[in-house]
Parts: C-alpha cells; sequence; structure tokens
C-alpha cells in the first residue's frame, strides 16, 4: 500500500539524550506545579463526581453522566485508592496524562522520520498551548482523549511504515477509544480513515476496514452502556449538549453569544492563546508553497487530521479553550516536518520562524505563570479546598452523626468522607436546566432538578453544601438558591466554610 513512499529515517545531527532528560524533568515539575496552583474550573465537579461515583455504581444506570463514560471509567480507581485526596490525585494524574501525550507526540515524530532536535521544539510548543496548559491542570475529560488521540497517531504511522493491519486496528481502537472518551475528538478519527481510503486501490479499502474494526472495538464498552441505560445515556452524552447549553444562555440574557460569528471570534481568540494561531497560520502558508511537490504519507496524513480536528474543535457550544485539544496531535507532527524543512530555508527565514513562535508562545503560558505565582504567595486552592472538604465531614459527623450530603459542587466536598446524594452527580449543569428535562425524565435518570428538589424530604440530607454555584458577571443566574431555600425552610443551621465563600447546612441541629 505504502511501500513506494516508506517514512524517511530521522535525519539531522542528533540532541544530546541529556537535554532531553532535563527537558523532561523541567516539564514533569512545570505540570505537577501547575496541578496544585490552578484555580478550581467550573466544570470539575461532574468530572470528578463522575469518577467517584464509577468507582462503586455503574454510570448512566445509577447517576447521570453528562460525557461519554470512558473517563468516569479510568478514573476512578483514584477514587478508592485517595479517598481522602481524590480531587488531588485526579488532578496529578492529569499532569501524567499530559506528560505521555508530549512523550507520544515525540515519539510520533521520531517515527515519521522527524529530528530529534526539531520533534522536542515542535512538542514543546504544543505544551507551551494554552489548551494544553489548561486541560493539563485540572481535572476533566480532554487529556485523556488527546493522549489516546497522540498514541492512535502513533499506530498510524508505524502502519504507514510497515503496511500491517495489526498497527490500523490498533489506530483505530485508539481513536475510538478516544471518542468514548470526548466526542468532538469522532472528526480527527474519521478523517484518518477517510485519508487511508483516499490512497486508492485494495490496500486502501483493506486498511480503512482494518481501522473502522478497531475503532468498532474502541467504541464498544460505551455502546453497552448504551444498551444497558438507553435514556439516560442519550440525554447524558447527545441531547444535554444540544439543548442545554442554548437554554441557560438565553435564561441568563446572554443567548447571543452562541452565534456563530461569537462562536468563531472565541476559537480564534483561544488558538491565539499560545503557538496554535501563529504554528497554523505557518503550516498552511508552508502547504500552500509546497503544493506541487510530492508529500509523504506521513505529511498527508497530518493534513488531514488538521482538517479533522478543526472541525472538530469548531462542533461543540459555547466555543472554549479545551475544545483546541483534538488539534494538537497533527499540528505536532506538522510543526516536526516544517521545522526539518526550514533547514533549506535562508537564516533570516529561519530567524524570523524562531521569532514569531518563540512570541506567540508568551499568552499560553501567562495564566499558568499567574497561578503558579499566586500558590507561592498565597498557598494552593487544591490543598486549601481538601482542608475545607476534611473539616466539613468532621463538623457534619461530630454534630449530627450523620454523613449524607447534598450539593451543587461535588469537588469541594467528596475529600471529606461524606456520602454524596448520586442525584447530583453532574453537579449544577442538570440542574440548572431542569425545565429542560422535566420531572419524569429527571426521576428515570437519577438527577435532581428544582422541580423535584422536595423529593430530598424522603431522606432529608444530614449536610448541604452551597456558595460555589452564585452566578457570575456573564451569567448572573445562581444554581445554588434553591438548596439554600430548601435547607432554610427545613431548620438547617449554617455554618461559614474557611474560605469564606461556601454555607454549610447542617440538618442536625434542625433536631436539637
Amino acid at each position: 500500500m505504502y511501500r513506494q513512499s516508506v517514512l524517511a529515517p530521522a535525519r539531522g545531527r542528533a540532541v544530546p539524550i541529556a537535554i532531553v532528560i532535563v527537558v523532561a524533568m523541567a516539564l514533569t515539575i512545570w505540570f505537577g506545579l501547575t496541578a496544585i496552583a490552578t484555580p478550581f474550573d467550573h466544570d470539575e465537579s461532574q468530572y470528578v463526581a463522575g469518577a467517584y461515583f464509577s468507582s462503586h455504581l455503574l454510570v448512566f444506570r445509577d447517576f447521570l453522566y453528562l460525557q461519554p463514560p470512558l473517563h468516569s471509567w479510568a478514573y476512578a480507581p483514584l477514587a478508592w485508592l485517595f479517598p481522602g485526596h481524590m480531587v488531588l490525585a485526579m488532578r496529578l494524574a492529569t499532569a501524567a496524562t499530559g506528560l505521555c501525550t508530549l512523550l507520544a507526540l515525540g515519539m510520533a515524530q521520531r517515527i515519521a522520520g522527524i529530528s530529534r532536535g526539531n520533534a522536542v521544539v515542535a512538542t514543546l510548543l504544543v505544551a507551551a498551548t494554552a489548551s494544553f496548559q489548561f486541560t493539563g491542570s485540572v481535572v476533566r475529560n480532554d487529556m485523556l482523549p488527546t493522549l489516546l488521540s497522540s498514541m492512535g497517531l502513533v499506530a498510524s504511522l508505524l502502519a504507514l511504515r510497515h503496511c500491517t493491519p495489526r498497527y490500523w486496528l490498533a489506530a483505530g481502537s485508539l481513536f475510538g477509544l478516544a471518542i468514548a472518551t470526548k466526542l468532538n475528538f469522532a472528526p480527527l478519527g474519521l478523517m484518518t480513515g477517510l485519508f487511508v481510503i483516499s490512497t486508492g486501490g485494495r490496500g486502501g479499502v483493506r486498511g480503512g476496514c482494518w481501522l473502522a474494526a478497531g475503532a468498532a472495538l474502541g467504541l464498544a464498552p460505551m455502546l453497552v452502556v448504551w444498551v444497558l441505560a438507553p435514556d439516560a445515556f442519550l440525554y447524558g452524552v447527545l441531547t444535554y449538549g444540544a439543548t442545554a447549553p442554548h437554554a441557560w444562555y438565553a435564561a441568563n440574557g446572554a443567548f447571543d453569544e452562541l452565534s456563530s460569528v461569537e462562536k468563531l471570534t472565541d476559537l480564534l481568540k483561544y488558538l491565539w492563546k499560545g503557538p496554535a494561531l501563529a504554528a497554523l497560520i505557518l503550516l498552511v502558508a508552508n502547504w500552500i508553497a509546497t503544493r506541487r511537490q510530492v508529500r509523504s504519507p506521513g505529511r498527508r496524513l497530518a493534513i488531514w487530521m488538521t482538517g479533522g480536528a478543526l472541525i472538530g474543535a469548531a462542533l461543540p457550544t459555547p466555543s472554549q479553550v479545551q475544545y483546541v485539544m483534538p488539534l494538537l496531535p497533527p499540528m505536532a507532527l506538522a510543526l516536526g516536518y516544517l521545522f526539518d524543512d526550514a533547514r533549506c530555508w535562508t537564516a533570516s527565514r529561519r530567524h524570523m520562524l524562531v521569532a514569531f513562535l518563540c512570541l506567540s508562545v508568551i499568552p499560553g503560558l501567562l495564566p499558568a505563570i499567574r497561578h503558579v505565582g499566586s500558590m507561592m504567595r498565597n498557598g494552593s486552592p487544591v490543598l486549601e479546598a481538601e482542608g475545607a472538604a476534611h473539616w466539613a465531614g468532621m463538623k457534619v459527623r461530630a454534630l449530627g452523626g450523620g454523613d449524607d450530603v447534598a450539593t451543587l459542587s461535588p469537588h469541594m466536598i467528596l475529600g471529606s468522607g461524606l456520602k454524596l446524594d448520586p442525584r447530583f452527580a453532574p453537579g449544577p449543569f442538570a440542574y440548572r436546566t431542569g425545565w429542560t428535562i422535566g420531572p419524569r425524565l429527571a426521576r428515570q435518570v437519577h438527577v435532581i432538578i428544582p422541580a423535584t428538589l422536595r423529593d430530598l424530604d424522603r431522606d432529608p440530607p444530614d449536610a448541604i453544601l452551597t456558595g460555589y454555584e452564585a452566578g457570575t458577571r456573564k451569567l448572573p443566574m445562581r444554581p445554588d438558591d434553591g438548596l439554600v431555600d430548601y435547607a432554610r425552610r427545613r431548620g438547617y443551621r449554617t455554618l461559614e466554610m474557611p474560605d469564606g465563600i461556601g454555607r454549610l447546612y447542617l440538618r442536625s441541629f434542625a433536631r436539637r
């Protein structure tokens, strides 16, 4: 299939391995610091809760999850291995996943024949993007599919080199697993398949069939859960994302921010934060300049995957910085090729390339640098929240004897050892747009919404934690208000959390 144009071996003067080791150590320290320094992201609640409940319940059948299930399964062991430090453990696991992603991207470039030095530089540029810095430091389901897709890229390049079906099967399985973690990685895998088929002949069709078979294997666990709990699965994975963001923004008077123009503007803004946009401009210019040259299979694969990744980045609504992640694996490969090509450029062109990319790195690193600096002055927000959760657990058990808790902010309480009601697994998200789901379906998929809040009266929680869903300037509605009203009407007593933001309502005082 590809034997006429086998990937070239790595060439050029090698960068000393000692430098690579030093870079790897520096990255390990950096991402370890950002994992404990970055303030909590609004979405972390559902990912922490999903992993916690997946450690002893079945996703969708026993609790609602608003994403494909693989991330919750992958992180579930951390919930029972580190019950008092699960958020910290999941943050550090995400950082480790990011480091493994960079390793996979470096391996992919070396397999493609890119020199070691250029592979290191291209990989570092990917690590400096705002999307990578952000998703590598919080508990979200974006870094894991990026790792899986990067491994899929490695397997695809090996398939191009060795022309054996098992590599296409492995690549398809990895892309399928990535899709079972985050849906906007689907166009990346689809474009890889179209690339294989486009090569023509029986070999291309055979490779595409093996790739599709692997994708089916990777998607199989998700499809099994769909069969076991079809209503909850369809709502959590498809319906919620297609309806709830529009409903929430409209209710807050911000529906205009979901227009196509706003989405495109936001996407460009997130690409600009770091070298992603600069790299795309350079890559497109280079692809146009070399359009008449015969491209190797690896170069064509990078172009096809980049097209699919841009589609995947543009699909979710509203646009967010993390949705750029599908772009990073093919961008790393394409940058590596670009740097190898640049060795034939004039010295002035190479200097302009380096200056342009170095300047573009700054916006992507500034937030992380600020967070690390703030941690050095004021302490880690993650460790502070962990300490507050332990304090809350001791208070609830000491003053009431019970350990059931309800909250729209699961990540702020799960390290306490208290038992979170599974109906609050989605955090604030299903609750705040409860009118789009209705009481009947809400009870069917095991989730609390404002219209079913009185269902708590059947077995009232011993504690209710509020204060972390109090609205924002852009989205001023306060999801916590319903829980606050419920607690006050039923005589719960208020304690202020150590951070001065949260409010802990204790039912035990109402009994005395």
